[in-house]
């Protein structure tokens, strides 16, 4: 029991650490067999997998660096609560739209300047990865309310609202009145 406790003890401290330059280990199991009344057991098998990260754009690596003196953020008009994320080849920009109004949430949509980040949608958003809001056909993102941190917006496809909220940190959204 105790080496059990430990074993789990250490798999949550190597498991919690920051391994985006590292090259991982893990251990692979697999053998299952089964018992005479019909539960299969797992045996593990101890296989040393070599396995290279990913590289995650967002963490600002060199090709895709952000200078916060470029930053552009996405703009909610105040006359109609459109919310536009404009083409600027000049800024750095990495907007997500949330599930939830929380980070950790699932990444629903996502609007950058760099192509690693939008092409192929390296980030599975259900509504897609783009350049700038401009790109999404027949597609327009309205401001609905803030919600602590974050604003809810919703997306309209031809007239329609799809079901699922949209939620964009704060500090990536600057409200203006446009004439």
């Amino acid at each position: 029991m105790k080496k059990l406790i430990m074993a789990l003890l250490l798999i949550a401290f190597f498991g919690c650490k920051n391994t985006s330059h590292k090259t991982v280990e893990e251990k692979v199991t697999g053998t299952a067999k089964a018992k005479p009344d019909g539960v299969a057991v797992i045996e593990q098998d101890i296989v040393p997998v070599k396995k290279a990260p990913q590289k995650d754009t967002i963490r600002n690596y060199k090709d895709t660096q952000m200078s916060e003196e470029f930053f552009q953020k996405a703009i909610i008009d105040l006359s109609d609560s459109s919310l536009t994320v404009y083409q600027n080849i000049r800024a750095d920009y990495r907007i997500f739209g949330y599930q939830k109004p929380d980070t950790n949430s699932r990444k629903m949509i996502f609007f950058s300047v760099f192509t690693p980040d939008v092409e192929g949608n390296p980030y599975n958003c259900p509504y897609g990865s783009y350049y700038y809001s401009g790109a999404m056909r027949d597609t327009k993102i309205k401001y609905v309310k803030n919600t602590g941190a974050f604003v809810e917006a919703h997306l309209f496809k031809e007239n329609n609202i799809l079901p699922t909220p949209i939620y964009f940190l704060k500090d990536w959204v600057q409200f203006e009145e446009r004439n």
